[in-house]
This record gives structure tokens, C-alpha cells and sequence, in this order.
């Protein structure tokens, strides 16, 4: 490719581990020329040790930017400080547990560049097909529905498809589309604030797609999967934070989840999750009048939406208990509707 622009791989690394190493060997043995890698990590070791670390797994750290916190910022602060830094035209946003081809960037940005032309717009966000280690498709663009839980389109494809919702897992969006979406809000410290970022996205008419010929294997392990207190209490806490910032009709928004709470209460005794749930609610009193009083992020998005499929995997879509979930989601949604 001519006149390469700058292209920055913006992470947030948190734990030394061989996944880690695996992603880095990936990063930095990319056959694209000009790019970066802006790495923020985010815990309480000094930036010596993390390029000696590096130095020791035998990675190239020529293209590698080190910026240490000795705390944990999350995933919305963490990208956001990584973006600011990052001197690239365009960013990646990218996972640290990830593994990708050679020519990754080369042919996501020629995606990129190609729906710029189609579309006519600059307003494009593109994200590969995420998988999980062992190449089975993990989730390919997503959508929202009615109770805010983010679903998994498992359909078998290497088409480009629009998506609502943009993984945080990784895409490729211009820096200054990034910047005037004010990036990540970082009062959802992880978790939902990719589904936050996409809304909000779609409110100032960005064009969001995978293309799902490039493929990108998720490396998490088994305890990344598991929904243990410390997942659930960010993952419903903000979901409910989201559905109540986004919602047109707040109120009713607010009605129709307390009428589901019941059975989010069931799960979460049933888990072992009480006390998360009683912080939760006890996070969301503490800032009703501020979401309440906020504007800018209200929209029509949510109201045609109700599926209640992914709702931490933990439900069986085929049993009688998900169609009765599923029925009485519906009816809520009309009930939102009327």
C-alpha cells in the first residue's frame, strides 16, 4: 500500500501472561509498515519490568510505547488514555488476550477504506470476526434488545454485515470519530461501555460492520467465560445504567425493569450474587437525579428491541423457562411501547 497512513494499536494490559506474549508476538509481526503499539498497563508494575518482560519473551519492542498506572483504570479509562496518546490517524482498539494474522491491519484497513468510498462518509467503524481459540465462531456482529443484553449472531458468513452493536474486543475507527464520541465513558469502568460507545455512534449516523473474512481468535481462558461477582456486579450494574441513559421514555424504561427485577433476583440468590444486586441498586439510588437530568444520550434505539437471548449464556434457549422469560420480556415491551 502507498502512502501508508499511521496506524495505531491502542491496548490495556493487565496480567503477565502467555496470552499476553501470544498477542504481542501477533502486534508486533504485522506485515503493514507504518503503525504503532500504545500500550497502557493498567497495574503496580514499574514500565522497566513490563519491557523487560517483553525483552525476555524474545518481542521486538521497537514499535511499543509503554505508559504505566499503578492502578487498575478499567477498560474505558484505560482506552482512553491509550487513544489520546496514540499518534496514529487511525487507532485499533484491541484486546490484550488476542492472536491475529500478519496482515491484520493491512486488510482492515483496506476494508475500511473500501465502505469509505462505498458509503461516502468518513463516519465507518469496522471490527473483524471474533472467534474463540479454537477458531469456532464466538460472536460476529451483534444486536440490543429491550432488557439491554447484547446479542451474538452466530450466522455462518465471510460477508461484510452492518452491526448495531461494535465489539470492545477490537475495531479500527479514524482517531477524531474516537475523539468526538468523547471516546469510552468511564463511568462504566468495563463492560457494556462498547455497547454505550455504539448507540451513541449511531446517534450521530456512524456506519458500523464486521467483516467477517478477517478473522481474530479470542485467547480468554475458562475463568474468562464464568460470571463470578466481581463480572456480574459491572455487567448489570451498567446494563441498567445504559438502558436508563438510552431509553426515550425513562420512566417507563424504569417501570418495566423493576417488573423483571424479580426474576434478576432469583438469579442472582440462586448464584450467589445477593449483595452484588443490593450494591447495584444501591450504586444506581445513589445517581438517579444525575441520569436522570442528563440529555444527551436518549434515543429511540431500545424500542424496538426484545429478544432475550445471551443473558450470560446461563439460560437454555431452548427451555421452557427461557420462552416464558421471553414472553414476559414482550409483553413489557409493549407494555413500553403503549
Amino acid at each position: 500500500m502507498k502512502n501508508e497512513p499511521l496506524i495505531s494499536f491502542v491496548v490495556v494490559g493487565f496480567y503477565q501472561d502467555n496470552n499476553f506474549i501470544k498477542c504481542m508476538q501477533t502486534l508486533t509481526t504485522q506485515l503493514y509498515n507504518n503503525y504503532e503499539i500504545v500500550l497502557v498497563w493498567s497495574k503496580k508494575d514499574p514500565i522497566l519490568n513490563i519491557q523487560s518482560y517483553l525483552t525476555e519473551n524474545k518481542l521486538n519492542t521497537e514499535k511499543i510505547r509503554i505508559y504505566g498506572f499503578e492502578e487498575n483504570l478499567g477498560f474505558s479509562i484505560g482506552y482512553n488514555i491509550a487513544v489520546e496518546k496514540a499518534n496514529g490517524d487511525y487507532v485499533i482498539i484491541i484486546n490484550p488476550d488476542v492472536e491475529i494474522s500478519p496482515n491484520f491491519i493491512e486488510k482492515l484497513f483496506n476494508t475500511y477504506l473500501r465502505l469509505k468510498r462505498e458509503k461516502r462518509t468518513e463516519k465507518i467503524i469496522i471490527g473483524p470476526r471474533i472467534c474463540n481459540p479454537t477458531g469456532i465462531l464466538e460472536f460476529s456482529r451483534r444486536t440490543i434488545n429491550f432488557l439491554g443484553f447484547s446479542n451474538p449472531d452466530y450466522s455462518k458468513t465471510s460477508k461484510i454485515r452492518r452491526t448495531m452493536i461494535t465489539s470492545g474486543c477490537c475495531f479500527l475507527i479514524e482517531k477524531q470519530l474516537f475523539q468526538r464520541l468523547h471516546g469510552f465513558d468511564e463511568e462504566y469502568f468495563m463492560y457494556h461501555e462498547d455497547i454505550d460507545f455504539s448507540i451513541r455512534a449511531s446517534m450521530i449516523d456512524c456506519m458500523q460492520y464486521v467483516d467477517n473474512s478477517i478473522r481474530l481468535l479470542h485467547l480468554k481462558n475458562d475463568e474468562g467465560y464464568k460470571l463470578g461477582k466481581f463480572k456480574y456486579f459491572y455487567h448489570e450494574r451498567n446494563r441498567l445504567m445504559m438502558c436508563l441513559e438510552h431509553a426515550q421514555n425513562r420512566k417507563k424504561m424504569l417501570l418495566v425493569q423493576l417488573l423483571f427485577e424479580p426474576f434478576h433476583l432469583v438469579f442472582a440468590i440462586g448464584k450467589g450474587f445477593l449483595r452484588e444486586r443490593i450494591k447495584i441498586f444501591q450504586y444506581l439510588v445513589k445517581n438517579m437525579l444525575k441520569i436522570w437530568r442528563s440529555k444527551e444520550k436518549q434515543n429511540n434505539i431500545f424500542d424496538n428491541y426484545y429478544s432475550m437471548e445471551g443473558i450470560f449464556n446461563e439460560v437454555d434457549s431452548k427451555s421452557i423457562t427461557f420462552r416464558f422469560l421471553n414472553f414476559y420480556a414482550k409483553l413489557l415491551f409493549y407494555l413500553y411501547k403503549l
